[in-house]
């Protein structure tokens, strides 16, 4: 059974054993995979009027809540991931400056009283997401000259190096870099990436998988860019990233008579049982004939 909860501007349908903001959490993620950027700064300001109720009402009343409407997290991590979840918003439509007021916000959440153990955990993680997503927008903003400092970063943070490697392409994309030696050092690990089942880790190969294709079309490498295409078709069908999947189809179609016999059996056989519709190819390509 489900349960309706109003808000000031939206509604969210939420399971009776799951918390609002967990919930809300879980539609974040299902928005940012849709590209949703309205909804998803929607949900990302429920998040922090609800994290903030919770937290004022502790403070003052303890911590009162049923059994079955337990946090999954510590509440500090809401305030954190309503922040970022803001500065992806801002971030993914080309926000930069406004993107970065909200990184600051979660770099420094030291203003919590009485956090545990655990709050403190949440508190340096999001430290370390500040760090790395600022690197991010100053690649995206143009900010070439910090390209060896943030490789080092992602180096040295595992965790990062996928992200990472796709904030690199899409900064490389959007200022028609040359990242070719980044990327052959990189090449091992991309196998490593597609063997990732975890639904999250899966939807960032895919962007990744769509960057390269734009990054080979930018530079007129037809061959590699419709197997970065065709790898991403494939995932992309298999996890429902239906919006995702046309923008790729219009991309593959623009350059279909550069495509081999077998690369275009493997588009026919992807295509199979897949409802067909058009959209633009993406704005970050640069390449002006590609006929």
């Amino acid at each position: 059974m489900e349960q309706q909860i109003h808000t000031n501007e939206e509604i969210y349908l939420l399971s009776e054993k799951n918390h609002s903001l967990d919930k809300a959490f879980e539609l974040f993620r299902l928005c940012y995979r849709q590209s949703a950027w309205d909804e998803a700064n929607r949900i990302a300001n429920y998040i922090h009027v609800t994290a903030d109720h919770m937290y004022k009402s502790r403070q003052k009343w303890g911590d009162i809540v049923s059994l079955n409407q337990r946090l999954k997290r510590p509440l500090v991590f809401y305030f954190g991931y309503s922040y970022l979840a803001k500065s992806i918003v801002f971030q993914r439509q080309g926000l930069f400056e406004q993107a970065r007021g909200y990184v600051a916000k979660y770099a420094d959440l030291g203003w919590y009283k009485e956090p545990t153990k655990e709050d403190m955990e949440e508190v340096e993680r999001f430290k370390i997401f500040a760090k790395a997503n600022l690197y991010a927008i100053d690649l995206l903003s143009g900010n070439k000259e910090i390209l060896s400092e943030y490789k080092e970063f992602i180096k040295e943070n595992d965790e990062e190096t996928l992200p990472g490697l796709i904030n690199i392409l899409e900064a490389a994309n959007l200022n028609k870099w040359n990242v070719d030696e980044l990327l052959y050092e990189h090449t091992q690990q991309f196998e490593t990436f597609a063997s990732l089942e975890d639904i999250g880790n899966r939807v960032y190969y895919t962007i990744l998988l769509n960057q390269l294709a734009i990054y080979n079309l930018n530079h007129l490498r037809y061959g590699g860019a419709i197997d970065y295409i065709l790898e991403f078709m494939r995932i992309a069908v298999t996890i429902n990233l239906h919006k995702e999947l046309i923008t790729t189809i219009s991309m593959f179609e623009a350059i279909r008579s550069h495509a081999t016999s077998e690369q275009q059996l493997k588009y026919q056989n992807i295509l199979q049982g897949v409802l067909l519709s058009e959209e633009n190819i993406s704005n970050y390509i640069h390449v002006n004939n590609m006929s």
